[in-house]
């Protein structure tokens, strides 16, 4: 017997075999059951979540000898041709290659009037139903419409929003989910128990990761990692080599290396990964699933712990809390940036080293940064000290879409120069300004005193300062902002707008108005404009 794949043989044959999709199978056994049949279906939903095998079982359950049943018998010879696929009474279309009116017309428009010819319903399965043209579309209307009595349609499709809102209207419509990780990994090990072969739950876990929520993805990478084994067990390592997955170990050390500004460490680890016959595009889109998984850490919005072993996620929710959720931010939005530069650059390594580098000699933020070593503290007695050097800023690489403004941190503002305090703010207002064009029109002219530790902003006028303290989320994001431009976390800041009026800009000097020229005065006018050429009279 030839050879079959494992989401073939174990596709469900029974709705109770369906999982992941309780609320469309209780709704369609109950319909059945109630004998409230609907003429035509819309499965909607991700691949692989089980829209064609919900088409068949429906298909089965009503043409089924002991039916119609909720529970088909999967014994008689309706259900077993159904399964097997040559059943006249079913028709499964591909709308994928068959697109055009003709096709509807010849399969379905001049069949459907017929009776069927063994089953009690005639049943059309149509596959990506949004492949179809909009005229196919029109010439199926009227028969989805107002069908025979013995015709039941039952569309599928992964992209709902092509559906004609004409067709929508006629269906009753199910939205299929994807399936989590949890439920997937107990698939896979009843796959397993049935085949004979023994996995480690990490293993398992890596796999349903790996799927996004698809049931049949799964069991097609379940599949090559079994091929992959030699001994009948399947571990996390024969996992990451026979799909070609990236380690957790191998994301944690290259953001351990950012992190720590080890540029050479970071890309060790990338030569490492490319001599392993991995893409940049998948290194960088893996990163950006790392970094994702870190925020989701350090919010605590979604408890994804059942996804990783237990002492990985919790070096995770560590590596997390170091790093910072601007900063992974950051990271994620410019490294998706990059993605888009890879695809049409003929040398995608490079800019995932550039990337690489660039933030690896980023200056630090104030989230991790150490203050610099505090100088000996002034009295009134001692004379004034000097104003200290600038800090020194630490070199950093200009990102391909937009300069990387380095600013040293202080911990607090004793000592710092007025101007180069201002300096840093303006740079930040400009940052600002990518993001809320609104923000920097009213901070312009704007400057900053620091006082016996508080921070004084002053607004240009009194519009500005109150369109910050009319919505207390805005004056609380721009005293953030204050404090990270100076590098002053924990420092007070203080709102002010200034009180001078604005300054108008001087009269232009009168202009002296030109004389009247007239005869041989405005003769020698015109050859001077001329530079000199003596214009000839006419004859």
């Amino acid at each position: 017997m030839a050879y079959i794949s494992l989401y073939r043989k174990y596709r469900a044959q029974t709705f109770d075999e369906l999982m992941g999709q309780s609320h469309v199978t209780v709704t369609l056994r109950n319909a059945i059951q109630q004998g409230r049949i609907a003429h035509a279906y819309l499965f909607c939903g991700p691949r692989g979540t089980g829209k064609t095998s919900s088409a068949r079982l429906l298909a089965k359950a009503l043409n089924c000898e002991q039916g119609p049943t909720p529970n088909p018998c999967n014994q008689c010879r309706f259900c077993q041709s159904i399964q097997a696929g040559n059943c006249v009474d079913v028709v499964e279309m591909d709308a994928a290659s068959e697109t055009s009116i003709e096709d509807v017309r010849t399969s379905i428009i001049e069949n459907a009037k017929y009776p069927p010819m063994e089953a009690r319903y005639k049943i059309y399965i149509i596959d990506e139903v949004h492949d179809l043209s909009a005229k196919a579309f029109d010439a199926l209307l009227k028969t989805i419409e107002e069908p025979p009595p013995h015709v039941i349609f039952v569309l599928a499709t992964t992209e709902f929003h092509r559906v004609p809102p004409t067709i929508r209207s006629r269906c009753q419509r199910f939205d299929f989910h994807r399936g989590t990780i949890a439920d997937i990994a107990i698939r896979l090990q009843q796959v397993l128990d049935a085949e004979g072969f023994r996995a480690e739950p990490a293993a398992l876990h890596l796999v349903a990761r790996a799927a996004d929520g698809s049931w049949r993805d799964a069991l097609t990478a379940l599949e090559q990692v079994i091929a992959f084994s030699e001994d009948g067990v399947i571990t996390p390592q024969t996992v990451y080599h026979a799909l070609g997955m990236l380690e957790d170990e191998t994301l944690m050390q290259i953001t351990d290396a950012l992190l720590n500004h080890d540029a050479g460490k970071a890309l060790h680890l990338l030569d490492g990964q490319m001599l392993l016959g991995r893409e940049p595009r998948t290194l960088a889109d893996a990163l950006i699933q790392h970094w994702r998984m870190l925020i989701q850490a350090a919010l605590h919005a979604q408890d994804q712990a059942g996804m990783y072993d237990p002492t990985l996620w919790g070096a995770m929710v560590e590596q997390a809390r170091r790093a910072g959720v601007p900063r992974l931010l950051r990271w994620w939005e410019q490294m998706a940036g990059a993605l888009g530069e890879m695809r049409s650059s003929g040398s995608p390594r490079a800019i995932l080293e550039l990337y690489l580098l660039m933030f690896a000699c980023e200056s630090p933020t104030p989230h991790t940064a150490t203050p610099p070593p505090s100088t000996a503290p002034t009295t009134a007695s001692s004379p004034p000290a000097e104003t200290p050097a600038q800090p020194p800023i630490a070199p950093a690489i200009p990102s391909p879409k937009q300069e990387q403004t380095t600013i040293p941190t202080v911990s607090t503002g004793e000592g710092i120069d007025p101007d180069y305090a201002n300096q840093l703010w303006h740079q930040k207002v400009e940052e600002l300004g990518q993001r809320s064009p609104a923000g920097r029109t009213n901070l312009r002219g704007s400057r900053v005193l620091i006082e016996n530790g508080t921070i004084r902003l002053i607004l240009a006028s009194q519009m500005a300062y109150e369109f910050f303290r009319q919505k207390s989320e805005r004056e609380r994001n721009l005293i953030q902002t204050v404090q990270s431009a100076l590098g002053m976390p924990n420092a007070p800041v203080k709102l002010e707008y200034s009180q001078e009026p604005p300054r108008e800009a001087p009269p232009p000097p009168p202009v002296a108005e030109a004389p009247v020229l007239e005869g041989e005065a405005l003769i020698d006018a015109i050859n001077q404009t001329f530079n000199g050429h003596e214009v000839e009279p006419e004859a």
